[in-house]
Parts: C-alpha cells; structure tokens; sequence
C-alpha cells in the first residue's frame, strides 16, 4: 500500500470564489465552495450532514481554514480547486445569506433530499447561478465535472503506482 502524503498548502487566489471536489466511494465527488477574501483568509462551504449520522438531516455549514487550503481535507483527497472567473468578489457575510438561503431546509434524510435532488453539486450550482447567471452556473457545473472525473482517474492511477497526487486549480 503506498504512503499516505501529508496535505500541503494550495496558493489560491485573493477575492476569489472556487469550487472543490473530494471523491466519493459512489463515483461521484463532494462538492463545496472555498470563499477566498481580500485578504487571502480562506472559508469552506457546504451542504453536508448536520450529525454525526451521514444519512440524517443535512444543512449549510461553514467552516474556518486557519491553516488555509489544503490538499487534503479530514480524510478526503481534494482533486481540484476550481476558481470561478465570473466571480464578483463578495464580503463573507454575503456569501453566508446567499449560501443558507438556497435550500433553507433539510428533510429528515439524506435519500429524501436526493429524490428531491438536493445534493452537495446542486446547491453549489445554485449559488452559482445567484451570484454569476443560471446558465453559466450549468457550464461551470458541466466543466467542474468533467475535470473532476479526469482527476480522479489520475488519483485512482497515481494510488495505485504509489505516486503522489498533485492537486490541481483550475480558472473556469
């Protein structure tokens, strides 16, 4: 089995908006957003569960990086930053209301917010779409696919050869 590698700091940029993605066992990636503010302080945000149960309720939840971005996140590899060029820089507090207003509340499961199509991806894609355009929000959902998909093979392969993987930023 090859060794772990310890998480190193990712260079983002200031005033700036991305999208990370950490690969699931179910072939698909977690989704959240790294708000960078003007002064380089970085905050994650995301839909995920709200207990210690990950098929319970889930809900917003923003979290402080005082060691900044990372390549790692807990466990989970992150793949790719992807910086979002549409992007009008906007305070912290902005960010929080438009983030907690996107889907206001959880149902009582994580499989009744996905037949509602309530996931990580959609939440992030509507953000986007207040903040940018709706349309532009698809393109950039479509796009963050894509090379997530392509990172994560590289990552499957990299594991497998024991190499270490280089976390990749994207401009989209």
């Amino acid at each position: 089995m090859p060794p772990r590698a310890t998480a190193y700091s990712v260079k983002l940029h200031p005033n700036s908006l991305y999208i990370t993605t950490i690969p699931l066992i179910s072939n698909s990636f977690h989704w959240a957003l790294i708000h960078v503010d003007d002064k380089g302080v970085a905050t994650r945000h995301q839909w995920i569960p709200t207990t210690s149960n990950p098929t319970g309720p889930e809900g917003y939840v923003e979290q402080a990086m005082p060691r900044g971005p990372t390549s790692k996140v807990e466990n989970g590899q992150v793949l790719a930053y992807f910086r979002i060029s549409d992007y009008t820089s906007v305070g912290v507090a902005e960010l929080r209301t438009t983030c907690s207003s996107v889907f206001p509340k959880s149902y009582h499961t994580a499989q009744e917010n996905r037949r509602a199509d309530i996931t990580c991806r959609t939440w992030v894609t509507h953000i986007l779409g207040r903040l940018i355009t709706p349309g532009r929000a698809q393109e950039i959902e479509a796009l963050v696919k894509k090379h997530s998909t392509t990172c994560s093979n590289t990552f499957a392969s990299d594991f497998l050869f024991q190499r270490v993987y280089e976390v990749q930023v994207f401009t989209l």
